[in-house]
């Protein structure tokens, strides 16, 4: 099992060290929030397993690293073809609205044909006009031209969805994904989706395209190693969940009941992080080990705030060779994630 790291540094979006890139990451960062959600959403109404859908989405934020130091290596070069001249403007180097919306448009697509990509990396296929339709019914290449802002309370379920079944084409839609939630789904959709006209086959070209696209600049490497299925990995080997309930005679074991709630709940924060575009980048960094043990301790944090039992072992981590500091810069990097979602330990 390959232990790495879901996002490798070289895939991450470099930190601006001007005005002038911060206004461009801004700009990426705020298409990356849109996209991120409707990929979340339409990987539930296709009904895929946690690991196709985070393989999607993992897809999609290393092709947007790499998508980021092509823009500003063309940026420094329109700004050297400037030099010697005096400027119109004074933001002559930054993307132009015409750009802007290209990029835009581009990366709706990218997002599309990751879908559709991180469905056969994983082994669970889902027809070509099945992701086509659904980019088109959720405005994947709009990028949120017109939309409302979209909020995606996934404390739901940790793997698949609990959205009601409905009709497509209700705009817009708002979708509560259970009792507990504290936030609606809002989504401008599409009435329809597209025809099988012309336009439909041109777009299934451009889909099978766009792929190959996205394969190159990913230099074919389509490998994604899973946090969720390193947490199974993780509560297995140290035996968590085979003690019992009142853990008298295996102390420092959970029960298999409080097992099930505490991987539910690291499930769910791992579903936060996959979506986060600023502090979710920095956490997965981290190699999946590291990443799922930290996500353990949050999670049993969190339940035990709510009532829970989910007392762990002294410097657990240690039996797996983690290092201190990292997994405690892992577990805060999370907690800030989760502060700044607004998240509670009951929640």
């Amino acid at each position: 099992m390959d232990l790495r790291a879901p996002i490798p540094p070289e895939h991450c979006i470099v930190p601006p060290n001007d005005d002038d890139n911060k206004t461009k990451i801004v700009f990426l960062e705020q298409s990356m929030n849109y996209l991120l959600c409707r990929m979340y959403l339409a990987s539930q109404m296709m009904e895929l397993g946690s690991d196709s859908r985070f393989a999607s989405i993992i897809l999609f934020r290393r092709y947007v690293g790499q998508f980021q130091k092509v823009i500003h290596h063309h940026c420094q070069q329109k700004e050297q073809n400037q030099k010697g001249r005096k400027r119109a403007h004074d933001n002559d180097t930054q993307p132009s609205v015409q750009e802007m919306k290209q990029i835009k448009c581009h990366l709706g697509r990218i997002a599309a044909a990751c879908l559709f990509l991180g469905c056969k990396a994983e082994e669970e296929p889902r027809r070509i006009r099945d992701v086509i339709n659904l980019s088109s019914i959720l405005d994947f290449e709009d990028a949120g031209g017109h939309s409302t802002p979209t909020k995606v309370d996934i404390n739901c379920d940790a793997n698949q969805s609990n959205l009601p079944k409905r009709t497509l084409g209700q705009s817009p839609i708002k979708t509560t994904t259970s009792a507990a939630a504290t936030c609606a789904l809002e989504i401008i959709e599409t009435m329809h989706p597209p025809l099988l006209d012309e336009k439909y086959w041109s777009d299934k070209e451009q889909m099978v395209s766009t792929e190959q696209q996205l394969l190159r600049m990913l230099q074919f490497d389509t490998l994604v190693c899973h946090p969720y299925r390193c947490v199974l990995i993780v509560m297995d080997t140290l035996n968590f969940g085979r003690g019992t309930k009142s853990q008298d005679q295996n102390p420092g074991l959970l029960s298999p009941r409080a097992s099930e709630a505490l991987i539910f709940k690291a499930w769910t924060i791992l579903n936060e992080i996959s979506i986060d575009v600023v502090l979710g980048t920095t956490i997965l960094q981290y190699n999946v080990v590291t990443l799922a043990c930290a996500v353990i301790s949050v999670a049993a944090a969190a339940n035990r705030s709510s009532g829970g039992n989910e007392t762990l072992p002294d410097e657990w981590w240690r039996a797996l060779d983690v290092p201190t500091d990292d997994f405690m810069s892992a577990a805060e990097s999370i907690r800030n994630l989760l502060h700044e979602r607004g998240r509670t330990g009951s929640d």
